[in-house]
């Protein structure tokens, strides 16, 4: 039974400092390929300022308002699934490794044509803001 409860007991501690964790502040810098319909790919700069609370499960970009603030599709993952949108006019899946700290962004928008995004940029520490969920007083 002591065992039992020394188990319980690390366990607890240890998702405590998994918690203590669970906020990411991250800017990010690489190149991303644009293809839009039957035009050659363009490479451009690529820069994303992101904050995530994993606890909370919402992601931000910019300034953090309600309308930057995003649902995280799969905190649990490895990488963590930012977003991961499967719908008839687009379909974007965005990660974020922690352990390498890579962001990968690859994203398909079908309107008048279609136009392809891919990025991928390496992330360095930055101020964490804390997400204001859409429907929220933040």
């Amino acid at each position: 039974m002591r065992h039992a409860i020394g188990a319980i007991t690390l366990a607890i501690l240890g998702s405590t400092a998994a918690f203590g964790q669970a906020r990411i502040g991250e800017r990010c810098n690489g190149t991303e390929t644009i293809r839009a319909g039957g035009n050659a790919p363009r490479v451009v700069p690529y820069t994303l300022t992101f904050s995530a609370d994993l606890a909370a499960g919402y992601y931000c970009y910019a300034a953090c308002g309600p309308e930057q603030t995003y649902a995280i599709s799969d905190r649990a993952s490895d990488p963590i699934k930012l977003a991961d949108v499967r719908e008839s006019s687009q379909t974007r899946l965005m990660t974020f490794d922690r352990r390498t700290a890579m962001l990968v962004d690859h994203q398909v928008i079908r309107l008048l044509g279609s136009v392809t995004r891919s990025a991928t940029a390496r992330c360095r520490a930055a101020p964490f803001h804390a997400p204001v969920p859409p429907g929220s007083n933040g």
